[in-house]
């Protein structure tokens, strides 16, 4: 049956500001990790600003939600304002803060996110290196931590969460405990040991009255730096550099540049912490001469029809 409220309980019910708080608090006692309660504020709390008269039931949310479903926006963030505004919206239903029917969200489907990837290559990955100053805190933190996106091919947030706890320099390792990682489920990766020696290197210039509780890629005072202080960090050194780099484009180019060296597609989607090999390939960028050195390796066409002297010298002149 539809849950009827009566009307002293619409009347007393909270805000949606307060209503958002009590379901962020839900969310934390079910593990949702910070980065998605972070996520469900900046998203639901945007809306309800934008739109409050949503909140007055089902009728005014359905026109508000389309309305702000219908602008210019990219799929990515499409999805993201359905899916948290629908799980917010059925957690009210569920405490009887919204009546169940009708369904404002009805006929509302995520849209097919094909991304925006852009093929990294190793001399703008280098020009980047490059374009960091040396010699400060912030210089050595931002070089270290765009030389460790490279190694392990880290999610931003995951990184700048981080605690030197989580460092095995002696054992070469790095964990991303679960409350960390965006999946839920922790994982320990490898690390190069010139990733090692440029940690090393950077951890000098930590100052050692900070606790370890302090993240390994803080600010220069100590406070955890979030994603978007980190991307204009980078969008900085990149113009510095006359590269276009974002911290999500080093992600992507650490997974084609471990693919290229021959990483097997099951090792990288563990490193790189997806759930299947679907997402992994999304974040490969093969170019053109990957896919012929590849094809022409393996190939049977060059059993079955050996190449003339003139196609062996461009294939030679090619290589």
């Amino acid at each position: 049956m539809p849950n009827v409220i009566s009307i002293e309980s619409w009347q007393d019910r909270p805000s949606p500001a307060q209503a958002l708080d009590t379901f962020l608090t839900f969310k934390k006692a079910t593990g949702a990790a910070p980065r998605t309660m972070t996520d469900y504020r900046k998203t639901v709390g945007a809306f309800f600003r934008d739109y409050e008269e949503a909140w007055n039931g089902p009728h005014t949310m359905r026109p508000s939600l389309v309305s702000w479903l219908s602008q210019d926006i990219a799929p990515a963030t499409y999805n993201l304002r359905l899916v948290y505004l629908r799980a917010f919206w059925r957690w009210a239903v569920e405490e009887e803060l919204q009546p169940d029917s009708p369904d404002p969200f009805r006929g509302l489907k995520r849209r097919k996110d094909r991304g925006k990837f852009r093929v990294v290559s190793l001399e703008d990955v280098k020009a980047l290196l490059g374009g960091i100053p040396r010699g400060s805190y912030a210089g050595e933190r931002d070089r270290c931590a765009v030389v460790f996106t490279l190694d392990v091919a880290i999610r931003p947030g995951e990184m700048l969460h981080l605690l030197p706890g989580d460092l095995d320099l002696s054992g070469l390792t790095v964990t991303i405990p679960a409350h960390v990682a965006k999946t839920r489920e922790a994982r320990t990766l490898p690390l190069s040991p010139g990733t090692v020696d440029v940690l090393r290197a950077f951890l000098r210039y930590r100052p050692s009255s900070w606790p370890p509780t302090v993240p390994v890629f803080a600010s220069e005072t100590g406070r955890p730096m979030d994603t978007t202080h980190w991307g204009h960090r980078i969008k900085n050194h990149a113009r510095r550099a006359d590269v276009d780099l974002t911290p999500y484009d080093l992600r992507h180019a650490a997974c084609t540049l471990h693919l290229r060296a021959g990483m097997n597609t099951l090792v990288l989607q563990k490193l790189m912490g997806h759930t299947g090999p679907q997402m992994t390939m999304r974040y490969t960028h093969l170019d053109i001469d990957d896919l012929r050195d590849q094809q022409r390796a393996s190939s049977p066409i060059e059993d079955l029809i050996p190449p003339t002297r003139e196609k062996a010298g461009r294939r030679k002149a090619h290589r």
